[in-house]
Parts: structure tokens; sequence; C-alpha cells
């Protein structure tokens, strides 16, 4: 690799990346396992330890590194770009720049253009002396067209350099300007008028150029491309030979180069297919440099061209018409109304519920009802066990048969204080005889009234003991339901008294059931993570299949609105009160 060379193109590389502070070039020593500085820019940079840690961590990486904000100087925060230069496969060095900090997304054209600089690099390799005519004509025009300031400088030096080279009588350069070629160098002439004969003419040839998507060669008897516009532009100016070589950067025609020969000397295939790899290679950053001079209007409109171009061109089919549907959707979201509707969980209720507790503490005998089984009025639904009470009962007449027999003796002996005594006591015994009656006839517990048992399977408690007051049945009739809705506070104002709906219950999702609103609580309840206010329905007609406790989903309608507004209100709502709450 050659230091002239290398210097000379880090020095291009930095001079089209604004902003670049300092940039080396490291290349490997033997075995690969140390870095040796081959170039610098700029030429006194002296301090340039630091880009060794960074180019080492690219080798590591074997790809591209950027260490944003690594470096600061002069409260100036700087970003290091790394890069290892491969040539035929092969490990040629490292180049790594330290430059102003950009953001993430410029990123990418920096690697890109240090993508593109790197095919010049191939250009020195060792196999290639200076003295190779390929190196010594390409390199030199590469680098005296990027000594220039400015772009359009930088244009008639190509012109000027590829006519010495080539030895051609005339060399133009044009620009793509929408359909056209637009003449923007011509070889010696440093003004020239876009409406002289030769001018129209040249452009007429690159036209015919690009629109074959080729190089076109006059005289080749052997082509089969038109040659008419250049077979016009040598027999008006007398040119013994002329080629047209578009060219083309990113996928698109950036450009045209015309060379013009004389019959004494003209383009052969070795000086075409030369000037076709120098051309290559300069065209990318001849766009490039065009575009970091252009004006902020004319980046604008470039920019305007390209995003309308990948609209309505046919590129991306599926996705653009991906694109216009959505939009169309959209649009028809936005315009029309539809039908509101409050969606919130539901569950079946009783109007009447009616609790079956446990009349006294005791043991349970038998349970002959569970959940969901039907009943009728008077049937027995369990039952307690009566060995205690009986045996309190044969105690409470042991009790009552003694008292009365010391009642008659106390008679007898005339002693009427015992016998006033006595008597209240079988009294007090005969009340209490009374009471486990009571009780014995209570421990069988019956239905209150037809209907359905909601709640309650005592089939696995038998002989366990029951509390006073335990409630062991529910019980709901089979006719007269009210619905609850568990509606989600973000969606409880739009709900009122007097409202119709709809319910669809699990076991019945095949059919839908109308509901009115008739209460709602004002009283918001935590419940699966979530604030939910109860709404409280009614069912007119309600059909025999239903069964209190089923649960289901109900749908209130709330009134018109746009469709959109009806797809969207929630993660609105939702995103303006997080806005809202970290709102300063």
């Amino acid at each position: 690799m050659h230091n002239r060379f290398s210097e000379k193109w880090l020095a291009t590389v930095c001079s089209l990346l604004p902003g670049v502070y300092s940039a080396v070039f490291l290349v490997p020593g033997q075995g690969n396992d140390q870095l040796h500085l081959l170039a610098r820019w700029p030429d006194d940079l002296s301090q340039h330890q630091d880009f060794f840690a960074v180019a080492k961590y690219a080798l590591k990486k074997r790809g591209e590194v950027c260490l944003p904000r690594a470096h600061v100087i002069n409260e100036q925060a700087l970003d290091y770009f790394a890069k290892p230069v491969y040539i035929r496969s092969r490990l040629a060095g490292v180049i790594a720049i330290k430059m102003k900090h950009l953001p993430a997304s410029k990123h990418l054209g920096v690697f890109l253009s240090i993508k593109h600089s790197i095919r010049w690099l191939g250009l020195a390799s060792v196999d290639k002396p200076e003295s190779d005519p390929f190196y010594t004509s390409v390199v030199g025009l590469l680098a005296s067209c990027f000594e220039q300031n400015s772009y359009q400088q930088g244009l008639m030096r190509m012109v000027a350099e590829l006519t010495s080279q080539f030895n051609c009588e005339r060399v133009a350069f044009a620009e793509m300007q929408g359909h056209h070629c637009d003449l923007v160098a011509l070889s010696n002439s440093a003004e020239f008028d876009q409406r002289s004969n030769l001018v129209r003419k040249i452009a007429d040839a690159m036209d015919e150029a690009v629109e074959q998507d080729g190089m076109i060669l006059f005289p080749d008897k052997e082509s089969k491309v038109i040659q008419r516009a250049h077979q016009e532009l040598a027999r008006k100016f007398g040119s013994g030979s002329i080629a047209t070589i578009p060219l083309v950067t990113e996928g698109r025609v950036f450009g045209a180069i015309t060379l013009m020969c004389s019959e004494e000397s003209p383009l052969d295939d070795r000086t075409l297919d030369l000037c076709q790899q120098t051309l290559s290679l300069l065209t990318p950053f001849l766009a490039l440099k065009r575009d970091q001079e252009s004006s902020i209007f004319t980046k604008l409109g470039e920019s305007l061209k390209r995003g309308l171009q990948g609209l309505f061109g046919v590129r991306h089919l599926q996705g653009k018409l991906l694109a216009l549907t959505t939009a169309a959707m959209v649009t028809f979201a936005s315009l029309a109304e539809g039908e509101f509707r409050v969606t919130a969980n539901a569950v079946l209720e009783g109007e009447v519920q009616r609790v079956v507790a446990a009349p006294i503490s005791g043991y349970l005998l038998s349970s002959s009802v569970r959940a969901g089984d039907i009943i009728e009025k008077g049937q027995e639904v369990a039952m307690l066990n009566d060995a205690e009470l009986k045996l309190e009962m044969t105690r409470l007449n042991g009790r009552l048969q003694k008292a009365r027999r010391e009642y008659r003796e106390a008679q007898s002996a005339r002693d009427l204080v015992n016998v006033r005594v006595i008597k209240e006591q079988i009294n007090q015994i005969d009340a209490e005889i009374e009471l486990v009656q009571q009780q014995l006839q209570s421990i069988r517990l019956t239905a209150p009234f037809d209907g359905v048992v909601i709640e309650g399977d005592l089939s696995q408690m038998l002989g366990s003991p029951v509390e006073r007051g335990d409630t062991l049945f529910k019980i709901a009739p089979l006719e007269g339901y009210r619905i609850i809705l568990k509606v989600d506070e973000g969606l409880i104002a739009h709900i009122e008294k007097g409202q119709a709906g709809l319910l669809t219950l699990s076991s019945l999702s095949k059919q839908q059931f109308p509901l009115l609103v008739e209460q709602i609580t004002s009283v918001a309840k935590a419940e699966d993570g979530a604030n939910i206010f109860r709404v409280e329905a009614s069912m007119p007609n309600a059909p025999a299949l239903l069964r209190p406790g089923m649960e289901g989903i109900g749908k209130i309608y709330a009134g018109k609105e746009r469709l959109i507004w009806i797809w969207t209100h929630e993660i609105l709502d939702w995103l303006r009160l997080w806005i809202w709450s970290w709102w300063p």
C-alpha cells in the first residue's frame, strides 16, 4: 500500500464528511497482531494514540464501530467511527475517524461514504506498481478531481483530465435533470451556451445512451443499439469516434459522459474499460459532493421528488396497495358513524334470593340437593342430626317426672312454700321441653319456594358441625332476573338510566337477550385489577333456559359516534391522561 496514495485517499474521505476533527489509517503488521500508522489527517496530527483502541475494537468485532460522545475537546463532544478495510478478502487496514457528534440516524451515511471510498483503495494494491498505466491514470484522475474546492471546479478538472489522458478532442459531462441530460461541463470551454447546436447534439447523444441503459460507441458496425443521435453529432462536427457512458449510482442515473475523438486516435476497448472503471469509482462521490453543496431548497425539492416517486412509482406495489387501503379505511372511519356500545362483563342474578341457614348448632346428617338443582316449595334440602336433642328430651322428661312426684308429696304434707317452688320448676322444665320439641321440628330444612339452588353443596360435609346461623344454601326463584354489568370506570360516563342493550351468555352464545339499564351504583369497586361500577339492568320476558349465576358479555347502546373514535377512544383517553400526568 503506497503511503502517498493512502494520505490522499484519507484526505479525500475527510473532505467528504462534514465535521471531521482528525482521522488515521492503520495497517496490520506481521501476523495482524499489531497496527501501524500509514496515513493521518491532518498532516500535522501528533496525538493519534487514542485511535488504536477503537481500531482494535473494530477488528475484534469484524465490523463497523461507532462510539458516540467518546471524547470531549473544548466542551465539544466527539464521536469515534472505525471500519476494517478488506481488499480482495484480505485485511488491508482499519480507518478510524474522530468527528463532531452526530445523531444515530446519520451514522449509516458516514459508514456508506467510507464503504464507497474503500473501492479506491483497491487501486493501490501492492500487486500494482506505480508505473502501471491503470494505477497512474485512475489514481491521478481521482486525486486531481478531489483536490478542487468546489463541485463545479471538480467537474471542470475531470473533463480536462479525461481529455488529456484519453487524447480526446472534447469531453462533456451532463447531469440527469428530470428525463433529459443537462450539460454542465465541457472541456476547453469555461462557459458555453446551452442553446448552441453543439451542446444540444451532445445532450441528444447522452439521452440516447441513457434511454438504452448502456454505453454507446460510434462507429460500431457490430452493435445493435440505436446510434442515430451519435451519427448526427459525428456528421455535423466531424468527430471520428464518439463514446457515451451513463453514470449510475444507488440504482439511479446520475448523469452521462461523452468522449469525442478524432479519426486519427479513435477510442478502443481498453480505453473504454479504463474510463468505465474510473467513472464507476468517481460517480458516487460526485453525487455526494453535489448534494453537500446544494441549497436547502434544492435538498428539500429532491427529497420531495424521491418521496413522490417512491409513493406513486411501481416499486413496492404490494406495500403501496396496503398503504392505500389503510388510508381509505381511515378516511371512511373518520367520516362514517356507527353505534357506540359500551361492553362489560355481566352476571345473571335472581331478583329475590333466600338464604337457608342452620336453625341450631348441631351436626349435618344428610343433604339431598346441591347448587344448580331445581327444587319445589317444602322439599327437604338437608337434615341435622337429632341424637343430642332426643337425649336432651329424655333427660328433661326424667326431671319432669321427679318434679311432679315432689310436688304431690309437698301437697300431701301441706307444705305450701315448697309447693310453689316445685310448681315453678315444673313450668321451667315444660318450657325447656317445648324448646327442644321445636328444635326437633326444625332439624329438617325445606325449600321456602320453588326455585333453583344457586349456592351450596354439603355432600362433602356430612357429619361436620354447623353453628346456628351458618348459611347452608342460597335459593333464587325461577322467574324474575336482574343483570349485573361490571362497567369500567373509564366508560361509566357514557351509561345512563333507561339505555337499552343486548346480553350474550357464555352458555347460550348463539342467542342475544335484550336488557334495560335500571340503576347505576355511585361507588366504584376494585375487581380483577380494575375499578368497576355495578350497573343493574332488567331483562323482560326472560326465557326458561336462564339460571342465576350465568355469566356473559353485555353491550349497552350509548348513541352514535364516528367509527374512528369508537375504535381509538380508549387508547386516546389513556394517552391523554398519561401525557397530562407527566406534563409539568
